[in-house]
């Protein structure tokens, strides 16, 4: 894999994000793509979103995934190809990641940015504050990508952040928490990593 991707290897083995700063355009213009991924490409009009899709691509194929990526109805991404493998993507301003796990997973990235603080009534509940500290930021940045990590794992809609994502208990660097999904409240374990100004948080049922 090339040097220019962090590698994140979760407390599952079989589990790893794979996180790089997006490159332009030109740069990926290379990439190999499947026949249907071409075809998805002519269809987006925005330069930003041409990087993101090519920026994941370019995950895939380093991390020797041979199958093209696809979509639910939802928008959850799978594999095309049955390789008994699942996978989730996220993008920030600067980066795109791509986490593979043999379990279901869900992953979100976010740099760290005071802007947070302006939004965190709308998903932090009262018994979560427990888990900000002076560096508060950085712990609401935490909170934010391990709730969009829920979030990306489950498969309902319309969910409530706030009372329906719910992140209870933190040991060492790993959270546990519970989610509501279609059918009923699921336990899930969250791992959170830092690479610079970025935030990586990971969650699977646990």
């Amino acid at each position: 894999m090339s040097e220019s991707i962090h590698r994140f290897f979760l407390s599952c083995q079989l589990s790893l994000v794979a996180v790089e700063r997006k490159k332009t355009l030109e740069a990926y213009l290379n990439e190999e793509l499947f026949p249907e991924e071409r075809e998805q490409l002519k269809t987006l009009n925005h330069e930003a979103r041409k990087i993101e899709f090519l920026g994941v691509r370019r995950l895939r194929n380093e991390m020797n995934l041979i199958s093209p990526i696809d979509y639910t109805i939802t928008r959850r991404p799978f594999l095309g190809i049955q390789l008994d493998t699942f996978i989730s993507i996220s993008h920030s301003k600067n980066y795109c990641a791509l986490g593979v796990s043999s379990n279901e997973i869900g992953i979100d990235i976010e740099e760290i940015n005071p802007r947070i603080e302006r939004i965190a009534e709308r998903f932090v509940n009262i018994d979560e504050k427990q888990f900000v500290s002076e560096e508060y930021i950085l712990d609401l940045t935490k909170l934010w990508t391990m709730k969009e990590a829920m979030f990306k794992l489950n498969n309902r809609t319309g969910i409530e952040f706030k009372s329906e994502l719910i992140i209870e208990e933190k040991y060492g660097e790993n959270y546990f928490g519970k989610m509501l999904n279609e059918n009923g409240w699921r336990r899930v374990k969250l791992e959170c990593f830092q690479q610079s100004e970025l935030v990586i948080s990971v969650c699977q049922y646990d």
